[in-house]
């Protein structure tokens, strides 16, 4: 197992954080300039529940990078414009030691090379939409990695087996391509969902199933248009006009379903 710190008090340091815990690693710092997220995540992290191998070494906040050097690995669990500046600072006092900290970001849209100033470096990002507010199996999440060196594709390789997740080699070109299309099943879906609640309140739970029926479907098959339903795709003009009525004087609503109606059609013709 590794000693392994973050540096990054958000989302994904608060997940991340605690799934290495649990599957065995010591997190001996938690970095950051939010002291209050910090702190907190620290008291998390030392709870005995959180625990479950009796690590002996407590975790630490921290606002001062230059401990971060006394860990096997360094994450920066950060956004994304303040990688390569956080690279730069950190390799000025790393260089100094012997031993080199393997050195990650957790981007999906930035390339490892926002970590050339740091000579033992990589990638290490989990392909799943992470919060605080709700916990994720890690078991079923994708690991997409990248190193510098042969020896930090072990690291990250060892890293993701021990959280009993599965991981893919991937260069920086791949994961951004992979990072594009997360943003369409999750961040645009989950803002067509929102618009969903707004039109079922307080009956939206109702729309779960076929919710996750939609989404398992799509996947099963060659292409997701291939199992494309609804009045846009069966050209039903008529239910498309009642639809409309419905959302006059709610313009996003009407955009939305206009634009995606128009593209579905457009789909159909060209199939």
């Amino acid at each position: 197992m590794f000693r392994i710190s973050i540096w990054g008090t958000g989302n994904v340091a608060y997940r991340l954080s605690l799934a290495l815990k649990a599957a065995g690693h010591s997190i001996p710092y938690i970095c950051g300039r939010d002291e209050d997220s910090g702190k907190k995540l620290v008291h998390i992290l030392n709870k005995s529940d959180n625990n479950p191998h009796k690590i002996i070494e407590e975790t630490i906040f921290t606002n001062d990078y230059t401990f971060l050097k006394e860990s096997d690995v360094i994450i920066l669990a950060v956004s994304d414009n303040a990688i390569k500046p956080l690279a730069e600072e950190l390799s000025i006092d790393v260089l100094k030691e012997k031993k080199i900290p393997l050195l990650v970001h957790t981007s999906g849209a930035t390339s490892i090379e926002a970590l050339v100033s740091y000579p033992f470096n990589g990638v290490f990002y989990p392909l799943m939409t992470l919060s605080k507010v709700k916990p994720v199996d890690f078991r079923l999440v994708p690991f997409l990695i990248e190193s510098s060196a042969k020896e930090g594709e072990h690291i990250l390789a060892e890293i993701v087996y021990s959280l009993g997740a599965e991981h893919k080699y991937s260069t920086s070109e791949e994961r951004l391509k992979l990072h594009l299309a997360a943003v369409y099943v999750s961040n645009f879906v989950n803002y067509l969902i929102g618009l969903a609640f707004d039109l079922s309140v307080p009956d939206q739970v109702l729309l779960t199933p076929l919710a996750i029926e939609t989404v398992r479907k799509a996947f099963l098959y060659e292409h997701p248009s291939l199992v494309q339903t609804g009045p846009a795709k069966r050209g039903d003009m008529d239910t498309i006009e009642k639809h409309l009525q419905l959302l006059e004087g709610k313009e996003e609503h009407k955009l939305v379903y206009e634009t995606l109606s128009k593209l579905i059609k457009e789909q159909k013709k060209n199939k």
